[in-house]
């Protein structure tokens, strides 16, 4: 019988040969071409004893020291390929010898990343962030509570906040996290008996009246037959309410009368037949059942004669109308001031009294009472009888179950469930009631690290599946639908995600549909407030300050509306597909009013425009063309009093093209650009200077230029032609003698030149995002991959997230053993620690 383990491994012995032997020729080229113009260029500066910007590449000659060296090759390579080393005061190679360079590391870094060690990545348990807490709780109950909104801040790790090695548990959050659950269970569940019913009892100097009227000896008040009597009550819920009314007749021999009710429309919605008050301080009374809408309800009573034929909902008084604002509130400020008693009242004129008026319900709440998630988490009510409740665990087990599967966001088993069922019972002997113990449990859920925590644990079907320790392992269907809800979403999986990995159907031929139909899902949305915004670094917008002495209009309200700009252009290069690099050359935006007068729009479109609304309007004939001229990144990149074309240069180096500048050698002295133009120079002039200096050149070649691309704006993003009464020089030259002149020219160019890197640098940070942790050397392969994969089609953002959601880092993770962690120690050892096991 064949041993099919013995072949697996022989297997993965020829694909570890088969790998050495794919990277000769790599190694070859290195030694010949690589390494040789490495030495001639860089390596007089950048070696043990002269290690400048603290980047020794003397010990890469040797093939395998690139391998541990990997991350410092990379940032070789990114610097070599756009042109910013070697520094303009070394000997620069030429463009053949600067192709070969960058051929030869390119291939190099892809030997070493992909050929020897492809790995999908560790990821470490995360928690859910500010962001992720709040939309599950609002998708999980179809509340939204934001009880995360009370948390401390999320630090960020590789740009976003999503980054699980960067997520700290503080005492502090364990204590925020336990107020959130009790919070947030209270509010979906309500004990109906913790509900307050309306109860007022209204006596006759709380009680309007219209028409004259005497004060009896006992504070009775009498009127005349043709007057009436009423008052306001605040009913906060609608429902069939009880009112109570107290009066009568004022003599005996005048028999009985009725006493007809309206609502504040003046129809009649009930009677109630009184006789003699009684003399003294006595009166008859009559109640009748009246229902009631939510809000302030005007009931009135008048008297009519005993035969009187009264039909329900009909009006009979046009005088009720007369009870003007003006005239209330006159009577309401008289009712302050005490009366006294009237002396010698004529009975027969005065013939009806009142004494008082109540009002309680309703009698049975109603479903507006209780929050929508009521009847969607209490699914099974237990039995009670008199103050004792019965069967409490078995009724909250079935209560449970559903939820715990979805905040859970997997199954879960009969001991889990009763677990937290038995929370409720013990509630209930505490004499606590079955909905006080469903708090108790449903907030136990909430602090359960499988609602806080995202881990990704391999289940025993899939550790079989490995032929040793260090192979990947695949994620289960639910950690699948989970990583695809919290990429897509920042929210857990809906019950269509649930249900198909429940049926094992999330399958490489369903998950398109499903990620074609969650970018529909408005909740998408969430990649341009969570995502984009923290790529882009719109989001600390909220936290830049400006000078509002020199910017007047700078405020909240403004910031606001940039950062918003910024989002709605992105989600609409998602939602329509269209190229990542639209990003930068897109001649249209979405504005409100106070943006577009912000940029001198043309004043036909700022009068079509809202504050609250956002429109998509033409750039054309407008000096703008995508994110790099948004007032957004102008602002954010900018001092608070003028601009700065280091740090704009610097923001597109690290969020455009993906080569942020090493940090300035020590010793170097800073340029304050805070400071205004000084000593006749212009700004320019002053960074020219300072970029003179050789050790700053190399960075601020590129770095300034592409900042004095944007200076045709001031440091709130609006357009300007002069800057301390010089006019604005915003030409600049990109490397490889690509010349620009003005931010329209630079978008376009980035747009038509740079499009590969800018949609690398799009595909990393997408990668970061989905994956919640920093990308490693391996991950360049994935990258690679989808580069090549969406080149055909332009880039296109959409199909970006669909490769990334494809590529093994996001459906697998390097997972090992506790106590094996050596088995990946070293890819040299692979075929030895292989051969051993065979044996």
């Amino acid at each position: 019988m064949i041993d099919f383990r013995i072949v697996s491994l022989a297997a993965l012995i020829v694909a570890f040969l088969s790998h050495d032997q794919t990277t000769v020729a790599e190694t070859n080229d290195w030694k010949t071409v690589g390494w040789p113009l490495l030495q001639k260029y860089c390596i007089d500066c950048h070696n043990a004893d002269n290690a400048e910007a603290e980047w020794d590449l003397s010990s890469f000659e040797n093939f395998d020291d690139v391998d541990g060296g990997a991350n410092s090759m990379q940032r070789v390579l990114e610097m070599v390929r756009f042109g910013a080393m070697p520094p303009e005061d070394s000997d620069l190679p030429t463009d053949q010898e600067r192709k070969a360079l960058v051929k030869s590391l390119d291939e190099t870094m892809f030997a070493v990343s992909c050929d020897l060690r492809p790995r999908p990545g560790k990821v470490t348990a995360r928690r859910l962030n500010r962001t992720e807490y709040n939309n599950t709780i609002r998708d999980l109950f179809g509340m939204d509570l934001r009880p995360a909104d009370q948390f401390p801040s999320d630090e960020t790790g590789a740009g976003f906040d999503n980054n699980g090695d960067v997520m700290s548990m503080s005492p502090l959050m364990i204590e925020k996290y336990l107020t959130a659950a009790e919070q947030v269970a209270a509010a979906v569940i309500v004990d109906p008996e913790t509900i307050a019913k309306l109860d007022e009892d209204r006596p006759s100097d709380q009680l309007l009246s219209h028409g004259d009227l005497k004060v009896g000896s006992f504070f009775g008040r009498f009127m005349k037959p043709d007057s009436f009597v009423w008052a306001n009550f605040d009913v906060k819920m609608p429902g069939e309410y009880l009112l109570k009314f107290r009066g009568g007749v004022s003599e005996k021999k005048s028999g009985d009368r009725i006493a007809a009710v309206f609502d504040d429309a003046g129809k009649l919605v009930g009677t109630m037949k009184l006789g003699y008050f009684g003399g003294g301080g006595g009166a008859s009374s009559g109640q009748i059942k009246v229902n009631l809408a939510a809000g302030r309800r005007r009931l009135m009573i008048c008297y009519f004669d005993k035969d009187e034929p009264l039909q329900i909902g009909k009006t009979y008084r046009k005088d009720f109308d007369s009870l003007d604002p003006d005239w209330v509130k006159s009577t309401t400020d008289a009712l302050k001031t005490p009366r006294k008693p009237d002396r010698d009242i004529d009975l027969g004129e005065y013939s009806v009294m009142f004494r008082s008026m109540s009002l309680t319900g309703p009698a049975k709440l109603p479903d507006e009472a209780f929050p929508p998630t009521q009847k969607m988490i209490v699914r099974k009510v237990a039995p009670r009888r008199g103050s004792s409740w019965y069967d409490v665990d078995e009724s909250a087990e079935e209560c449970l179950r559903p939820l715990m599967r979805r905040a859970f966001r997997g199954p879960v088993s009969d001991e889990e469930v009763a677990r937290y069922a038995d929370l409720a019972l013990e509630a209930k002997e505490r004499g606590e009631s079955y909905y006080r113990g469903l708090q108790i449990s449903v907030a136990a859920v909430l602090v359960s690290p499988r609602f806080l925590f995202r881990v990704e644990t391999p289940d025993e079907d899939e550790l079989a599946k490995q032929n040793n320790a260090s192979d990947p392992v695949a994620l289960t269907q639910h950690q699948l639908a989970t990583r695809l809800s919290y990429f897509l979403w920042s929210s857990m999986p809906d019950e269509t995600l649930l249900d198909l990995a429940d049926r094992g159907k999330l399958t490489p031929k369903e998950i398109p549909k499903q990620i074609e139909r969650m970018l529909k899902d408005p909740k998408s949305n969430s990649l341009a407030s969570e995502f984009a915004s923290q790529w882009l670094g719109v989001r600390k917008l909220a936290e830049h300050e400006a000078d509002t002495t020199q910017f007047k209009t700078f405020g909240p309200a403004l910031k606001a509306a940039m950062a918003k700009e910024t989002e709605l252009v992105f989600d609409h290069v998602l939602r329509m597909n269209r190229p990542a690099s639209e990003l930068l050359t897109a001649d249209y935006s979405y504005l409100n009013a106070d943006l577009a007068k912000h940029y001198a729009m043309p004043k036909e479109i700022v009068s079509k425009l809202k504050n609250d609304k956002f429109e998509k309007v033409s750039l054309d004939g407008m000096p703008r063309r995508g994110v790099l001229s948004h007032a957004s990144v102008l602002t954010l990149t900018s001092n608070p009093n003028r601009t700065s074309p280091v740090g704009r240069g610097k923001w597109i180096l690290e969020n455009v093209l993906g080569t942020p500048p090493p940090e300035p050698p020590p010793g170097v002295p800073q340029i304050d650009e805070a400071k205004t133009s000084s000593a006749g120079l212009s700004f320019r002039e002053q960074l020219e200077q300072h970029r003179s200096d050789p050790s700053c050149a190399s960075c601020h070649r590129v770095m300034d230029q592409l900042g004095f691309g944007l200076e045709e704006f001031d440091a709130v993003g609006r357009f300007r032609t002069t800057d301390g009464g010089k006019p604005i020089d915003a030409s600049g030259e990109m490397p490889g003698r690509r010349n620009f002149n003005g931010a329209v020219e630079l978008s376009k160019l980035l747009g038509s030149t740079e499009s590969e890197s800018f949609a690398r640098t799009a595909t990393s940070r997408l990668l970061t995002f989905a994956l919640g942790r920093e990308l490693t050397p391996s991950d360049r392969c994935t990258i690679d991959a989808i580069i090549e994969k969406t080149a055909k089609n332009d880039f296109r953002f959409g199909d970006l997230i669909f490769e990334t959601i494809l590529s093994p880092p996001f459906q697998y993770y390097d997972w090992i053993e506790p106590g094996n962690e050596t088995t990946t120690s070293a890819h040299s050892n692979s075929n030895t620690n292989l051969e051993t096991e065979l044996n």
